[in-house]
This record gives C-alpha cells, structure tokens and sequence, in this order.
C-alpha cells in the first residue's frame, strides 16, 4: 500500500472510531464510514498480495560466445542483477532492467579475462557495468515479449531492440530467457593487436537466461 492510501486508511480509521460513539441519530454516517472503512481494507487486502518478483542469480546464467581468428570461445558472467516484472494482461505496463558487472567476466583464461575488461575493450575502470533499460515492451504472442530500450555500454548508450520468452514454472518461479547479438563496434568495443582484421568478430551473440522467485506473499 503506497504512504498516500495508509494516510487515507488510518484517518478512515480514527473517523469511524469517533461515530461509533456518535449518537444514534448519527447511524446514517457511521453506515458511510463502515463503507469506507470496508473499502479500505479491501485496499490493502490487494496491495498486500502485490510484491516485485526476486532474481535468483544462483539459477540465472548470462553466457556468451565471441568468435577469435573464427574459433568459438565462450564466456560467461558471474555477477548481475535484474528489476523485471511482466504483466501478460497488460504488456505495456510491463519494464525490465538488467545490469551486469563487466569485471566478473570469465572465460576459463585469465589473460583473455584481464584484455577483455582493460580500457580498449569492455573498460571496467571507467565503466563498471552493462546496462539494459527498457522503455516499451509489448506482446508479439502468448508468452513471447518484444522490449525497446537503451543499452549502455562503456558509457556509450544506444538504442536497442530485444525479444525475450517468459514462463511461469510449477513451483511457482518464472523463467526468463532470451538470444541476441551485439555488434561490439557500436560501443567502442575492442582496441589494441586484438582489433587488427578478423581477428575478434565483430559480433558477439549472447543468451540469457534469468529465473526469478515466486511472487512473494505477505
């Protein structure tokens, strides 16, 4: 319950306790308080069962593969964090927020770790985190969604396109997944001898795959 409507609950409340011992002749009001007092109980039955699904990082993977002198390498990043709530009734009501730390980059290499976040690259000094925020989304099909955002990376924000899935599990938890490509280029991505000719490919496909906790119950 937002702070205006518990200021409107506890005044209703205070004002019926005043006509319950009002004199009789004053029953019509007390019926109109007992209403609005039944209204805002009601208020708060639903805003109670109301609460932002979590991210379960533990269950969640935001994996990638770049391709070097046309080998696949895949990666992978350790730590993120996501703010996604999905209303299949109403999609446009519906945001999504992705942030992840560049410095929990891992390949299995550390010396292909240390280049891809150094200043000519991903840059963790200067920009520490990736970000995608949406700014429209809408239903294309039955649990098939469409997000039209900004994403920013090292700093550099551009508009950005992204279709995802979302299904709600059996026990409860809801499944969030998605494949795109970012072309690195867009960003300022890459710099140094690993730039020259083909040896990185200039995009990069990702998969995500974030599953978030049951809606909480209070």
């Amino acid at each position: 319950m937002g702070h205006f409507d518990a200021l409107k609950c506890n005044f209703t409340l205070h004002a019926y306790a005043d006509f319950v011992a009002a004199p009789v002749g004053a029953s019509e009001v007390i019926m109109t308080h007992s209403l609005l007092l039944s209204a805002c109980l009601l208020l708060a039955s639903f805003s109670a069962g109301a609460s932002p699904r979590t991210l379960l990082p533990e269950e969640s993977v935001i994996e990638f593969s770049v391709k070097e002198m046309g080998v696949p390498v895949p990666g992978k990043f350790k730590r993120f964090d996501a703010a996604i709530d999905i209303d299949a009734v109403k999609p446009e009501k519906s945001s999504a927020t992705v942030r992840i730390d560049v410095g929990s980059l891992t390949t299995g290499n550390d010396e292909a770790d240390a280049i891809a976040v150094d200043p000519d690259w991903l840059d963790k000094p200067h920009a520490a985190y990736a970000v995608f925020k949406s700014s429209a989304i809408r239903m294309l099909a039955p649990g098939r969604f469409e997000a039209k955002g900004m994403l920013s990376i090292r700093n550099k924000e551009r508009d950005f396109v992204v279709q995802f899935s979302s299904a709600d599990q059996p026990d409860g938890k809801m499944l969030v997944t998605s494949e795109f490509a970012i072309a690195r280029s867009q960003f300022g991505v890459g710099g140094g001898v690993w730039n020259q000719g083909d040896v990185v490919a200039e995009t990069v496909p990702v998969q995500v795959r974030l599953v978030l906790a049951p809606v909480a119950k209070r």
